[in-house]
């Protein structure tokens, strides 16, 4: 064997190998990233806004292959991926700085986006989408972000007690995290929000907006609780009306020594989810009276009381005293064109227990309500509530109108406010 073939076969091995590494980077070239994935967002809602910074994972089957934030609006992602099927999650509103939230390498659709402890919710949104690249294609996709908590506005309560030296409002069973993928997680949060006296009188009202994530069992549990002499006298109630993601919620209560506190609570959506009221009622003894009796005695209700949850905007009391024969006011607004079947229809979705019977109400009925919504629900101002006009056609009444004597026709295809009434024969207990 001469030199220069010993030479060779000690460098075949070496060749072997280079050989391997060619290959191998071959089979890198060929994921080369060969198309491009454009990301941008929008509401999915009536709000056109969008809570940012938004963090967009892209995931391919089970692994994250990338994860990049929009920062603002006027941004838009650009992302090279090697073609095929992408899943998009996406989560708005949630910054590095106040929550925790899984690395690239960590994250799965079902990764928890928690708050950091002493933090609080921000806007949070979420959106989930699919993309389909092609090699040297250009795929755009929109994340239609979905609001993912309700918003408390402000929670005010008048004429408290001059000894009250606390007041708090809590509000349970909580969501206490999202995931990933836009799903809830942990189903055992609670939010208490303290409110401050203001200057000398006897009115305390909550400071600032809150963002929470909504309910994680309904009917929600809202609890005003009121320390005074080292006692904490708490009135709870459950609510019949969901709590949900993307309504903006104001709590008004007033303290009465006779009966407790009575709570009006109003959802409403203004540019997020639509518009509801809910009301709240608590008896003496620290126990919710909503929609299942009245203020805790067994006298008659009369104009003005609370019954089954239920104002009371008239009552006419027998000659015997052992009955009356009461109007009641639904404790939520409903909505309905000028129509048999829409009326019929909406009236369809007020329920309230122990009351049946529910109808438009009339002018002379309008006139009743229209007074009590204005101190009540200084939102309904402004409003347009529908009212039975004859057997057979309907008008409206603007509340708040400086011109009383304005009531005008119904306009077909215009959708009203309703708030239905109940007759009733109630009997002394």
């Amino acid at each position: 064997m001469d030199m220069s073939t010993a030479i060779l076969k000690k460098m075949l091995p070496f060749v072997a190998a280079l050989a391997m590494v060619a290959c191998s980077k071959d089979d890198v070239q060929v994921m080369t990233p060969n198309a491009t994935l454009q990301v941008k967002t929008e509401s999915s809602g009536n709000d056109p806004s969008v809570s940012y910074p938004v963090q967009v994972y892209v995931f391919q089957g089970n692994e994250c292959c990338a994860l990049q934030t929009l920062g603002d609006a006027d941004q838009m992602l650009s992302i090279a991926l090697v073609e095929g099927t992408y899943t998009l999650y996406a989560i708005g509103g949630a910054a590095y700085t106040d929550y925790e939230l899984p690395s690239q390498s960590d994250a799965t659709p079902a990764s928890v986006i928690s708050l950091i402890s002493g933090h609080s919710h921000g806007d949070l949104m979420t959106a989930t989408a699919t993309a389909t690249l092609v090699d040297g294609g250009t795929n755009t996709v929109t994340l239609g972000m979905v609001r993912k908590v309700m918003l408390l506005q402000e929670v005010t309560i008048s004429q408290v007690p001059t000894a009250a030296t606390a007041v708090s409002v809590t509000i349970a069973p909580l969501w206490q995290n999202i995931t990933l993928d836009g799903n809830y997680d942990g189903t055992e949060g609670s939010s208490t929000f303290n409110l401050a006296r203001q200057g000398n009188s006897r009115t305390w009202t909550s400071s600032s907006e809150v963002y929470l994530l909504p309910p994680s069992n309904q009917p929600a549990s809202i609890s005003v609780n009121i320390t005074a002499d080292g006692i904490t006298q708490s009135y709870t109630y459950s609510s019949s009306d969901e709590l949900d993601a993307g309504y903006k919620i104001t709590i008004e209560g007033t303290y009465n020594e006779a009966i407790g506190v009575t709570l009006a609570g109003t959802i409403t959506g203004a540019t997020w989810q639509g518009e509801r009221t809910i009301s709240f009622d608590f008896n003496s003894n620290g126990t919710s009276g909503g929609g299942s009796g009245g203020s805790g005695t067994s006298t008659l209700p009369a104009a003005g009381d609370t019954y089954l949850g239920c104002y009371v905007l008239s009552s006419e009391e027998a000659t015997d005293g052992q009955s009356a024969v009461v109007t009641l006011l639904s404790p939520s607004d409903l909505y309905s064109q000028p129509t048999e079947t829409a009326v019929t229809a909406a009236l369809a979705g007020c329920s309230v227990d122990g009351v049946t019977g529910w109808a438009v109400p009339t002018k002379e009925q309008t006139q009743l309500i229209e007074p009590h919504l204005l101190v009540a629900e200084p939102s309904s101002c402004g409003k347009k509530y529908l009212y039975r006009k004859t057997a057979t056609s309907f008008g409206y009444r603007q509340f708040g109108s400086s011109d009383a004597t304005s009531w005008p026709d119904a306009q077909s295809g215009t959708t009203y406010r309703l708030r239905p009434v109940a007759v009733m024969t109630v009997t002394a207990e």
